[in-house]
């Protein structure tokens, strides 16, 4: 009986080194959970910044691309026909157009024969 007394006393009052187990592994969880949360609010954050410096690389692009866009259209509309050959531009005897009978395309593709 005096030995059952004993095992109840040692599962309910546990000794300094199980107490201080069982403390440092739910300190080790409770940092394991801190860090992950720490790093993936950083993950997110940096994600975010670098989206918002791609976004704006992007405009800048589109934006360049629509100034030389602007630039060829208007240069498009100075040349003429007299322009053409000195221009390196010569009319196409043997053009070939080739249509895909696809069903969901109604495409027509123009090939040039040299």
């Amino acid at each position: 009986m005096q030995n059952k007394i004993t095992q109840l006393q040692t599962l309910a009052f546990p000794n300094q080194q199980r107490t201080k187990t069982v403390v440092l592994f739910g300190l080790f969880i409770l940092s394991l959970f801190v860090s992950l949360y720490v790093f993936f609010v950083g993950k997110i954050v940096f994600d975010v910044v670098a989206e918002r410096g791609a976004n704006m690389s992007i405009r800048a692009s589109q934006s360049a691309i629509s100034t030389l866009e602007v630039d060829y259209y208007n240069k498009i509309k100075t040349v003429t026909l007299a322009q053409a050959p000195s221009l390196g531009l010569a009319e196409s005897n043997d053009t070939l157009y080739a249509i895909r009978t696809d069903k969901n395309t109604d495409t027509a593709f123009l090939l040039i024969k040299n």
